[in-house]
């Protein structure tokens, strides 16, 4: 049977393409995107503020450099006076935890040697070969134990020692703000004039459907983050339990790697409480980690969804493929893949579905 391969070089050429813009966007998402991300901020924050600098050049009749500075630094004021309440309030309750830290570290010195002395008199009663697979297990969970705290004790020094990396990634971020919300205009002009014509309409189509997917995941975890963080806060605080603030920034910040979860705050808290034997905050603070897990579960397809354009079992399916294939950024790629797929379609790069 003689079959004709030349009929499938149009598609092959095409999923060629589809496969190595996949890759390019893993690329840029993973490594590139560090290089850049000072000025792609710029950029966004610039756009955020444009219709403020046209306003104040068109109506005001203010010089555009100097409308563009005026616009970037209340810009800039109003983002750090946001930072700076968040941050207060984060602040007084670290001071307050590490003042509070040697009467846990007493508390917890009292009960781990109670559990330990009741261990050892189970552990005596037991029959040799389970008592050996008790004391194996325990073994190996001082071993996971040390190493997280190893790895937490090596990441907060990584973080201290990256501020100055920070800092000057803010000032450059900044800068290139004030410059792009100036020249925005001679900067579109130019880079415009480097594309040829024949691609302009299809490039228009690729950037409002990529910025589209980008921003969107953007702001869709922004989104979860944000809702993750208020009912944490509340639910914490209404719970009694102290530094409620604190802990709802870092369950929110975690929440975000699925990973790891809310599970990675709340599960050890609700340990801790049913040691201390405090069953009704333990109770508590279980159910409120059932609710973040059901409001997490049915938010996140819909937010996603709705935010990329994408249907929400389509979108679930992109983020679990992609957390098999890359990892965690793969919870990033696999959405946004897709939507280069039916970008790809939209210029005829790539056959389009058949409609039903």
């Amino acid at each position: 049977m003689n079959v004709d391969f030349k009929k499938y070089i149009p598609l092959l050429v095409r999923l060629l393409i589809a496969a190595l813009t996949i890759m390019g966007i893993y690329f840029v998402s993973t490594t590139l995107i560090f290089y850049i991300l000072p000025f792609l901020l710029g950029w966004l924050i610039a756009s955020a503020i444009e219709p403020t600098v046209d306003l104040m050049t068109m109506r005001f009749k203010i010089p555009r450099g100097l409308s563009a500075f005026i616009s970037t630094l209340f810009f800039i004021l109003f983002t750090g006076l946001l930072i700076s309440l968040v941050g207060g309030i984060i602040i007084v309750q670290l001071t307050k935890l590490s003042m509070d830290l040697p009467e846990y570290s007493k508390k917890i010195y009292a009960h781990g040697l109670l559990i330990f002395e009741q261990a050892q008199n189970v552990y005596f009663t037991l029959p040799p070969d389970i008592a050996q697979q008790i004391m194996n297990g325990l073994y190996t969970l001082v071993q996971s134990l040390s190493n997280l705290l190893t790895l937490f004790l090596s990441s907060l020094l990584g973080f201290l020692s990256g501020i100055p990396s920070v800092l000057i990634f803010i000032l450059v971020t900044i800068i290139s703000t004030f410059f792009i919300a100036r020249d925005k205009q001679m900067i579109t002009r130019f880079l415009r004039a480097q594309i040829p014509s024949g691609l302009i309409s299809k490039g228009k189509v690729l950037k409002h459907d990529l910025l589209f997917a980008l921003l969107g995941y953007i702001k869709a975890q922004l989104i979860l983050m944000s809702i993750t963080f208020i009912e944490c806060a509340i639910g914490l605080t209404i719970i009694g339990i102290d530094y409620s603030v604190l802990i709802a920034l870092v369950a929110s910040i975690i929440d975000a790697f699925p990973i790891l979860g809310t599970g990675s705050v709340f599960v050890p808290m609700i340990i801790w409480h049913l040691i201390m034997g405090k069953y009704k905050i333990a109770i508590s603070l279980a159910v409120l980690y059932g609710i973040l897990i059901f409001v997490r579960q049915l938010l996140e397809p819909k937010v996603l969804g709705t935010q990329i354009g994408l249907y929400p079992l389509v979108t679930l399916m992109s983020m679990y493929i992609g957390l098999k294939l890359f990892g965690v950024m793969g919870l990033i790629v696999g959405p946004i893949s897709i939507i280069v797929l039916m970008t790809l379609q939209k210029v005829d790069i790539l056959p389009k579905w058949r409609q039903y």
